[in-house]
């Protein structure tokens, strides 16, 4: 439920508010360095060997190379149609788990799996465009790169927790995530959009809003890859598409906040088949 909102979130800071995607994400990296000050102040972190702390500040790093790209794509796409695809991470992290980790599928999980990325990709194709062409754009491309990669990192993540409590393995992925994000973005214009962005009242509440959704949402997902299977809980989140695809669809209709949402009728089953498909076999998974 709170990747949907933050999501939602997400697209209306860019598209519906108007700040530049490279602000945002400078706004981000001032987010993570904040979660890792608290983390550090109320719970400092322990001793921990120099491995532990690679895998952790690497997860960190995959999550802000990732991250942009994700996000640079929700800024150009509908987010009824990016979600189902940047939500497929958890499956991704499903085969790496079973690659990597040891962890098994059955065949039915198998099945789930294929269904849910299968939904992704109905999501990502164009159907009705050019002539009824199958079409896929380059924004998709970038965003797969993204999902792949923040994919390695929630793998890494699961390494972490076997060594450290979930609270330093989040601190330690925002200390990653902030390395990347505040040098990146950390020009005069940009900081200057952010700073002219925030003066506004509802400005500032809805940047405050989200980073609280983005925090308390990775706290409660590194807490649920600490202590499940690592398929198993990244998978639920795969939940979020649904969930996007009905309120996207509800704002678009009665808010001027998503305008590039296309509400015809073929376009909306097209989207609500994909965002089924993803969270069948996300269901699927979880009872198997």
């Amino acid at each position: 439920m709170l990747f949907a909102v933050l999501n939602i979130t997400d697209k209306i800071i860019m598209t519906g508010l108007g700040l530049r995607v490279r602000s945002f994400l400078l706004f981000i990296g001032f987010q993570t360095l904040l979660t890792v000050a608290i983390i550090a102040a109320i719970n400092p972190f322990p001793s921990m060997s120099a491995e532990t702390f690679a895998r952790g500040l690497g997860a960190g790093l995959l999550w802000g190379v990732g991250s942009p790209l994700i996000l640079w794509s929700l800024s150009r796409e509908e987010v009824s149609r990016i979600t189902p695809i940047s939500q497929s991470h958890p499956l991704l992290v499903v085969v790496l788990a079973v690659v990597v980790l040891g962890e098994r599928l059955s065949i039915l999980q198998s099945v789930a799996v294929a269904l849910a990325i299968g939904g992704a990709m109905l999501a990502a194709l164009r159907l009705w465009e050019d002539g009824g062409r199958i079409k896929l754009t380059s924004t998709v491309g970038y965003l797969v790169v993204g999902v792949t990669v923040i994919a390695i990192g929630q793998t890494l993540i699961k390494t972490v927790t076997d060594d450290l409590s979930f609270w330093h393995a989040l601190g330690l992925r925002s200390a990653g995530m902030a390395i990347v994000l505040i040098p990146m973005n950390l020009r005069w214009d940009i900081t200057g959009e952010l700073a002219t962005f925030a003066r506004s009242r509802k400005a500032s509440l809805v940047l405050a809003f989200d980073a609280g959704t983005a925090t308390v949402a990775l706290a409660l997902i590194t807490f649920a890859i600490a202590t499940g299977p690592l398929s198993l809980s990244n998978a639920i989140v795969g939940t979020t598409p649904m969930i996007v695809f009905f309120a996207s669809m509800l704002l678009a209709w009665k808010l001027p906040l998503l305008l590039d949402e296309t509400l015809t009728a073929r376009l909306v089953a097209q989207k609500m088949v994909a965002a089924g498909m993803v969270v069948s076999g996300v269901v699927l998974i979880a009872l198997a």
